[in-house]
This record gives C-alpha cells, structure tokens and sequence, in this order.
C-alpha cells in the first residue's frame, strides 16, 4: 500500500512572509488563529523543488517489511507551469524507476480538482485550515494546553475542516480532525495533525501529522508530512507508515524576472 502525496500550488500576491515577530501580550484565541491565516497567505506562492517520499509496509514487529523511496523534482517551465518529475524510485533497495514513472500519480500542479487515481492519496498545499479562502469551512476551538516546539510555547487549537476530494470524477465530501500548535504570540503554526473522515477505502486507521519550520530568509514553509495507520482487507491487516519530505523552496519569478 503506498500514500503518495503530491501537492498543487497557488501562486500567493505577496513576498512577505510575516513570520517575524515580536513577543507580544497573549491575544485571543479568534486573534492568534488570524494570525495563523495571515502567515498562510503571505507563504502561500512558495514551492518545494524536491521532494522525497518514504513508503513502509510494516511486519507483525512493527519493523519494515518492504521500504519504497521515491524522489522528485519541481520545475518551472517556460510558460510559467510546475511541472514534477520522478527522478528515480527505489524498493528495497533496487532501482524501480522505470517501473515507478508508468505507475506514479503526477498530478497538474496548477489545479486543485485534478481526479486522483484509487490507490493513492492526494493533498494539495492549498487544502489547508489556515487558508484565508476556507474559513467558511473551518471551526476551532483553544485549548489550555500549551507545549514547545522548536524554541516556541504554542498553544493547542482543536479544529475541523470540511473540504473536498475527487473520485471517479465526482467530488466527495471529506472531513479533516484534529488539533494543531501556534506560537501563542506570533500565531506561527509548527504542527498540525489530523484523521480523516471517512477514511480511505480499505483502510482502517490513519494519522497525519504536517511538521513547519522557518526556511531561509525568513520564510514559514512545510517540511515534512507524516502518515502512519492500518489498512487491511477481511482478516489480513498491515500496518504502514510513510514520511514525505520538502526542500530547496523557491518563489516562481515576477514579472520580468529570469527563473
């Protein structure tokens, strides 16, 4: 069973990033969560040039059975289109590229309704609770809790998000929740982690946990996806866990600007 997430990507009006901030005294929840919406819209035109995805199918131990690493690279073309391209695939250790690019999912990373295939699972970086566009679709709730992450105390917000997916060319309602960190005075979010509802065919259990961090020069990007769970059909069970991996982001050039 293998998740691949791959992502589409919305050029955003803005450079700033917005993630610097001075301490300031707590504000309200509504506050600190528009915060969080803002820093969202300001990173919102940033894409990761590589990304790698680890995929593994675990034993009865909870040790890998099978490994399936799988590497790709975003490019910008002369039209100004994201194109992604598997570089090359490996499963246990051998070469399975040539293999991997006739079955591999690559979607059209300028749209967000493109139908997924039935054996994979498709996020968008836009398909967010953050994104300013979504709030109609969003509830959260604080939550006392507070814990540090990186250096930052963040408060826990409980939320919900209803969005969509695409399957056999008919939209299906799909519901995201979880819970999610933010700095409690820059309302920088650091984690968020999630269930869907309902949960992919066959399987029985899944956990998503998106990990953020500040990049150079200042810009609040994802970098890592983790996903572990149970799927299973009738009496035969396994247990999977994979990890997606985002690097080398860029901004796609202004007006007149060379790539």
């Amino acid at each position: 069973m293998l998740l691949l997430f791959f992502l589409t990507l919305k050029p955003g009006p803005g450079h700033a990033t917005g993630t610097t901030a001075a301490a300031a005294a707590p504000v309200d929840p509504a506050g600190l969560w528009q915060k969080a919406i803002e820093i969202f819209r300001k990173n919102s035109d940033l894409y990761p040039r590589k990304i790698t995805i680890l995929s593994e199918i675990l034993d009865r131990h909870d040790q890998p059975g099978s490994v399936t690493q799988l590497f790709f690279i975003i490019d910008m073309d002369a039209n100004g289109k994201l194109v992604t391209k598997l570089t090359h695939a490996l499963k246990n250790g051998k070469d399975i590229s040539d293999e991997m690019r006739k079955k591999v999912e690559i979607r059209d990373l300028n749209q967000d309704k493109t139908p997924p295939k039935k054996d994979s699972l498709t996020v968008s970086l836009s398909d967010s609770p953050f994104n300013p566009e979504r709030q109609k679709n969003v509830t959260f709730r604080a939550r006392a809790e507070k814990q540090m992450l990186f250096g930052h105390f963040c408060q826990r917000f409980d939320f919900t998000y209803q969005t969509e997916i695409v399957s056999k060319g008919e939209p299906e309602k799909l519901t995201w929740s979880g819970m999610t960190w933010l700095d409690e005075n820059s309302g920088l979010p650091l984690k968020l982690e999630f269930s869907l509802e309902p949960l992919p065919k066959r399987i029985r259990s899944l956990w998503t946990i998106y990990w953020y961090e500040i990049s150079e020069p200042d810009n609040w990007v994802l970098k890592k996806i983790t996903i572990s769970g149970q799927g299973g059909f009738l009496f035969i069970k396994k247990r999977f866990r994979s990890t997606t991996t985002f690097s080398d982001y860029r901004r796609p050039p202004q007006r007149g600007e060379e790539k």
